[in-house]
């Protein structure tokens, strides 16, 4: 069975986050969404045939969010069913700290995505103008949405990897399924490409 790939971008990147780890996947058909966080929107159709949905950071919550058909499994790359503390998720991110994200969201864009880039691990300059709107949603889903029950849904079908030094505990922590800690950050499919490329590889070897 030929497998492809379904992937999604987390919060402040593009669809280009992906470059560096597909390049070591040349013999998979992968389609790519963009959220339009820099104005690309790209809302890639999922394939048809058997596919592994991928996701990063914020992408891993989309995802977790969506009906899913035809989809074999889900590959989470520093994610989470949850990023905002609750009253039964004292360790997620403190919501003043997205709140007040978001209010200087409104005041410059450009300084919110770089000094977020530089916590993540990069100081890779942002692609383009930023769009606040698109931005400021993202944040929100951030605080609002909480998927914890659907990724215990999708059990062993849920592969995933985190950074031992990944700054965002909800991230760190991984999910209750056994998963894969490594040593690195946040941006672990742009700091270790070969290595996540590889992960993905055994998936995908698993289920065709």
């Amino acid at each position: 069975m030929t497998v492809s790939l379904y992937l999604v971008h987390g919060w402040g990147f593009d669809a280009s986050f992906w470059d560096p780890m597909l390049q070591h996947l040349p013999d998979l058909k992968a389609s790519v969404v963009d959220k339009g966080y820099f104005g690309c929107h790209y809302a890639a159709p999922k394939p048809e045939q058997p596919y592994l949905a991928i996701g990063h950071s914020a992408g891993t919550l989309d995802l977790l969010g969506q009906d899913l058909p035809g989809c074999l499994g889900l590959i989470m790359f520093n994610g989470f069913g949850r990023f905002s503390e609750s009253n039964d998720f004292p360790e997620g991110v403190p919501l003043r700290v997205l709140e007040r994200m978001k209010r200087q969201l409104q005041r410059s864009p450009k300084t919110v995505l770089n000094d977020f880039h530089q916590r993540c691990g990069t100081d890779k300059p942002i692609p383009s103008d930023p769009v606040t709107a698109v931005l400021n949603q993202g944040l929100e889903h951030l605080i609002q949405n909480d998927e914890r029950n659907a990724a215990t849904r999708w059990g062993n079908q849920l592969h995933w990897m985190t950074g031992l030094s990944d700054p965002f505990p909800p991230a760190e922590a991984g999910f209750s399924v056994p998963g894969k800690r490594v040593e690195g950050g946040h941006l672990l499919p742009l700091e270790q490409p070969e290595l996540c490329a590889d992960f993905v590889l055994r998936q995908v070897e698993q289920h065709g």
